[in-house]
């Protein structure tokens, strides 16, 4: 529970990076593009991790366009949450 935690905080604070597409992105997609990583961290040997940090990159550029929108963050951080449990179950 503690790495899934740190894992959502490690999402959520590199949101800085800049954003490389330009198709408006749904926080509900965003959502679910963040438990694809968490999927990934499941894995610990060598690949995985690396496969992980590619995962939270490519999220972190999905959602840089909207880090300065705590309207659309915030609708993010609920559907993370909502999705989360069934995320980690699968």
């Amino acid at each position: 529970m503690k790495l899934l935690k740190t894992l959502c905080m490690l999402v959520i604070l590199l949101t800085a990076c800049n954003n490389i597409g330009t198709k408006k992105l749904t926080p509900y997609d965003a959502a679910q593009q963040a438990c694809e990583c968490m999927k990934l961290s499941k894995d610990s040997s060598e690949d995985g991790v690396q496969s992980f940090k590619d995962c939270n990159t490519k999220t972190t550029d999905m959602i840089s366009e909207y880090k300065d929108d705590p309207e659309w963050m915030g609708k993010w951080r609920e559907e993370l949450m909502k999705i989360l449990k069934d995320c980690m179950s699968e």
